[in-house]
């Protein structure tokens, strides 16, 4: 594992075997610039690797403002889905503020019209993420060609 960026507050790291993106949230205590800074360098870095999977662990994210929430959805999703990603595993948030507005997030961009695809598998537990992220595809689960 390559490790790309890190602050104090997250590590993003790329698998090239996988082709795998990992998002890292090491504090919830990250600033509203530091959050988009972040989520940034995640999406300029998932391009510039040519990301086919993505796994982020939200276990301790910083539950974004509104004003956040507003910016995901409306500048940062749409040119996330635009990846052609296979696979998508997030391990959930410890906190139920922040699993609340992951949830918004996901429903103001899919009101957007920006449906995330593949659909996102959530976990508890970064080694069954992780695990799930190295399984081939059986025939059913084959990504849409593209």
């Amino acid at each position: 594992m390559l490790k790309l960026y890190e602050t104090n507050h997250l590590r993003i790291s790329y698998e090239p075997r996988l082709r795998l993106l990992e998002v890292q949230w090491l504090s919830d205590a990250a600033t509203p610039a530091e959050f988009r800074e972040g989520y940034w360098q995640a999406l300029l870095l998932a391009e510039r690797h040519q990301t086919r999977a993505w796994l982020s662990d939200f276990r301790t994210v910083p539950t974004p403002p509104e004003a956040e929430i507003q910016w995901l959805a409306q500048q940062w999703y749409p040119r996330y889905v635009r990846l052609k990603l296979d696979k998508v595993a997030i391990i959930k948030p410890l906190s139920a503020s922040a699993q609340q507005a992951l949830a918004r997030i996901v429903q103001l961009a899919d009101e957007a019209g920006h449906t995330n695809r593949p659909d996102a598998h959530y976990f508890d537990d970064p080694a069954d993420a992780r695990a799930w992220i190295e399984r081939p595809f059986t025939k059913g689960q084959l990504p849409p060609a593209g």
